[in-house]
């Protein structure tokens, strides 16, 4: 190997570009159920932890804090004892 082409190899290791496809995101909410009518929301967003308090009243949407997500509990078919929580993120 010549000097040159050592040279190259070296500053190869040291140097570059980095192509990048895709967001970066954060974490999903995490979410604790707190007794039959409500759900606590605990979301990360830049480093600040907000918490919300969300009722699970039928068709109703709510607005999870610094525009994380919606919340909308939606009725399942034939069973009304069950009830679907639909997280939307932005």
């Amino acid at each position: 190997m010549s000097l040159s082409s050592a040279v190259y190899a070296a500053g190869n290791g040291q140097s570059g570009v980095i192509h990048f496809r895709g967001k970066i995101v954060e974490g999903a909410c995490s979410v604790a159920r707190d007794g039959a009518v409500q759900a606590t929301f605990s979301c990360l967003r830049s480093g600040v932890k907000h918490v919300r308090a969300v009722a699970l009243s039928q068709g109703d949407v709510t607005q999870l804090p610094e525009d994380i997500a919606t919340v909308q509990t939606l009725p399942v078919n034939q069973h009304p004892e069950l009830q679907l929580l639909v997280v939307s993120y932005r």
